[in-house]
């Protein structure tokens, strides 16, 4: 008789403790500011997928993309408060680096980046994970996922670029970074600084003659319409980062925290495959419709004008800098 109400006891008790050990459901907002179809937002979706589907929806995820909850900037400046209504982007690395994180400014550095294969050896390296900490690590209150990539960033213009003499004097937009600005100034160009959300307006009004993003957001942002003349110049890697509020990320349970580990790297994988199917797709496209792209045969010169903001960036941290480059090797 006692050994049978001991079993029983047993089994109450298990059942009982593992009703306390459920984990706590979470919803989440996550904030994207390029349009829906985007790579940027297959990527994120991949991401959100994973996340509900291994947290078998315990943890939601609700995606607002096109940027109606802010641009890069105004993201983190909310993701860096308390209580903050945003507990999940994709930004640019740029946005952190201005809140004193200087291993992200590496990132941005003019022609670090040889190749797709390089950058994605660094992104899958304990190096990623190094900057990815950074500003958790810091207390600002935001903690990196994973990096990932939309492509090279080329200058495109509302007028035909042919060599670097065409930027002489001309109106370049920048977000306001830093090392875009170093990059206009190596370029002899005029910095213009404007809102991504504002930017297909100002490319209108002549506010801006030149801009630059990776080749799939300048076709999904429809840019090619207003300013359909492209050169081929890869003065940087449009490195994209998903970071998550550190409120967020410390009241997730050590397992739910693997679960966004796993999510992370499976979306990475999946830009990294989509990156190379649609990128050639992308110019057939433009091409059809007016886009002409100029090549770059040489960057020695490109790299020549944009010495200055090269060696100012990579003092931030020229260790790092270096294990970076030997990747490549």
């Amino acid at each position: 008789m006692k050994r049978t109400f001991l079993i029983a006891y047993t089994l109450i008790m298990g059942v009982l403790l593992g009703s306390c050990q459920k984990e706590k459901s979470f919803s989440f907002v996550m904030s994207e500011v390029n349009p829906a179809g985007s790579l940027s937002v297959r990527m994120d979706e991949a991401f959100v997928q994973k996340v509900q589907e291994l947290s078998k929806g315990s943890i939601t995820i609700q995606l607002y993309t096109g940027g109606v909850l802010g641009d890069n900037t105004e993201v983190t400046n909310v993701m860096l408060q308390a209580g903050s209504k945003i507990d999940i982007a994709r930004i640019a690395p740029a946005a952190l680096y201005t809140k004193n994180c200087n291993k992200h400014m590496l990132l941005d550095v003019p022609f670090t980046f040889s190749g797709h294969e390089h950058f994605q050896k660094f992104a899958k390296s304990p190096l990623a994970e190094k900057i990815l900490n950074e500003p958790y690590e810091n207390k600002l209150g935001i903690k990196g996922l994973f990096f990932a990539e939309e492509g090279f960033r080329h200058f495109f213009s509302t007028k035909k670029l042919t060599s670097i003499s065409d930027f002489n004097g001309k109106k370049i937009r920048t977000a306001g970074n830093s090392v875009m600005k170093g990059i206009i100034d190596g370029l002899k160009g005029i910095s213009v600084t404007v809102n991504f959300s504002n930017l297909y307006t100002a490319l209108q009004t002549g506010s801006v003659e030149i801009a630059e993003q990776p080749i799939a957001n300048y076709l999904s942002n429809h840019f090619n319409k207003i300013a359909p003349y492209m050169i081929l110049d890869g003065h940087q890697l449009g490195i994209t980062e998903v970071v998550i509020t550190a409120e967020a990320w410390d009241s997730l349970s050590e397992k739910q925290k693997q679960i966004f580990i796993e999510a992370s790297r499976y979306a990475q994988g999946e830009c990294f495959k989509m990156l190379q199917e649609i990128e050639s797709q992308n110019k057939l496209i433009l091409q059809s419709e007016g886009t002409e792209f100029i090549e770059v045969k040489d960057i020695s010169a490109w790299q020549t004008a944009c010495a200055d903001i090269i060696n100012q960036s990579v003092t931030s941290d020229a260790g790092l800098y270096g294990e970076i480059i030997t990747l490549a090797d």
